[in-house]
């Protein structure tokens, strides 16, 4: 019986929230195409027909944490005028900095694992300079864009790493802050 094209998209979800589960849950080290495969369910055939290697996989994973936090970013950016200055900026802050960002707990593991794979970090690399190409070319000093993206970029890994020192108060007036300066003149 042939698989529909919505079934072949439903295993290939299925498969990419079980990488996520099994790298949250065992780390580096327990990311097996085995374990991905008994965690979704499917054979280890089924797995590699949708990622024919580990690589492909985490490749796969990256793309579905970087896609939804764009289509996250693209809505926030809805709701600002399209001539203001800092627009992108004050998406992104607010798209970080939203309650239920749930992806910020499998950053670890794949810092771990692109960390390991220059062809997994070459592509996290060039989405970074994606968003710093939106930061600088978002009508504000490019500098100060600069300095903001890191900010919250850095506020995203502490919290990311359990390592925010920042309670939910102070996280509030950071981002606050942060979104203020996207509106002001640059004080850099």
């Amino acid at each position: 019986m042939r698989r529909t094209k919505t079934e072949a998209l439903q295993t290939r979800e299925t498969v990419l929230q079980a990488a996520a589960q099994v790298l949250m849950r065992h780390g580096v080290s327990g990311f097996t195409i085995e374990a991905v495969a008994q965690e979704a369910h499917v054979t280890k055939g089924g797995v590699l027909h949708h990622f024919p290697s580990k690589v492909e996989l985490v490749l796969g994973l990256i793309a579905q944490v970087i896609d939804g936090f764009q289509v996250r970013v693209t809505a926030e950016m809805e709701s600002e005028p399209a001539d203001q200055p800092g627009r992108w900026l004050r998406a992104y802050i607010r798209a970080v900095f939203s309650a239920d960002f749930e992806s910020a707990s499998l950053l670890p593991a794949l810092v771990a694992v692109a960390a390991a794979d220059p062809q997994v970090l070459a592509v996290i690399r060039r989405r970074f300079e994606e968003s710093q190409q939106a930061a600088t070319h978002d009508g504000i000093d490019p500098i100060q864009a600069t300095m903001i993206r890191l900010a919250v970029d850095g506020m995203a890994f502490t919290r990311a790493f359990g390592v925010d020192a920042l309670d939910r108060d102070a996280s509030r007036s950071a981002r606050d802050e942060l979104l203020s300066l996207t509106r002001q003149p640059s004080a850099i």
